[in-house]
C-alpha cells in the first residue's frame, strides 16, 4: 500500500484537505485495516465515513482505497517482471 504520506498528499491535492484521521483510522489498526478496506464492506464503511467525517471524506476513503489497489497491482506485476 502506498505510505500514509501519499494518501494525505493526494487528498490535500483533490481537495484541499489532508484527512489525516481519515486515513490514520483506515491504516493504523492492522486487526481492523483488511476490515475497512474489504471492498465487500464498502457500502457500510461509507456509511460510517460519511457519517463521521462527511460526504467529501467518503470519495477520499473509496479513493484511498482504489490508490491501494493500484499499488498491489503494480507491485504484482512488478514481481513477474511485467511492469518497470
Amino acid at each position: 500500500m502506498p505510505l500514509l504520506d501519499i494518501h494525505l498528499e493526494n487528498s490535500k491535492h483533490r481537495t484541499g484537505k489532508e484527512y489525516k484521521e481519515l486515513h490514520h483510522w483506515m491504516d493504523d489498526d492492522k486487526v481492523k485495516s483488511p476490515d475497512i478496506h474489504d471492498i465487500s464492506r464498502i457500502p457500510e464503511n461509507m456509511k460510517y465515513v460519511g457519517e463521521k467525517w462527511g460526504k467529501e471524506a467518503v470519495t477520499e476513503f473509496v479513493l484511498h482505497i482504489k490508490e491501494d489497489m493500484e499499488h498491489r497491482l503494480k507491485e504484482n506485476l512488478q514481481y513477474f517482471g511485467l511492469f518497470k
